[in-house]
């Protein structure tokens, strides 16, 4: 387990270098990948935490996968609005 979690995190977290490079000039990038980084280690922490809590209120991790699983969802959907961002704003310049 703990190999995957490493290859998983292993291949994420680099990543979030590249897209912000992607959408942002490079005199900006520094700052919003470190704005980016903080903010996924803030999420890691509050995550465990909010299942911890989850747990003791209700005796089951159930509800706590749950909880991670719809966290996971709103990434999904806000990765997609930004590659699909570009595509509308071309469209809606000449269509």
């Amino acid at each position: 387990i703990s190999g995957l979690f490493g290859l998983f995190q292993g291949g994420i977290v680099p990543m979030y270098a590249v897209i912000i490079r992607q959408f942002l000039p490079p005199r900006e990038a520094g700052v919003r990948i470190s704005l980016v980084l903080m903010a996924t280690v803030l999420g890691m922490a509050c995550g465990g935490l909010a299942a911890g809590y989850i747990f003791d209120a209700t005796g089951s991790y159930r509800l706590a996968f749950l909880h991670g699983f719809l966290w996971n969802i709103v990434n999904l959907v806000l990765v997609s609005g930004l590659i699909l961002w570009p595509k509308l704003r071309q469209r809606r310049k000449f269509g």
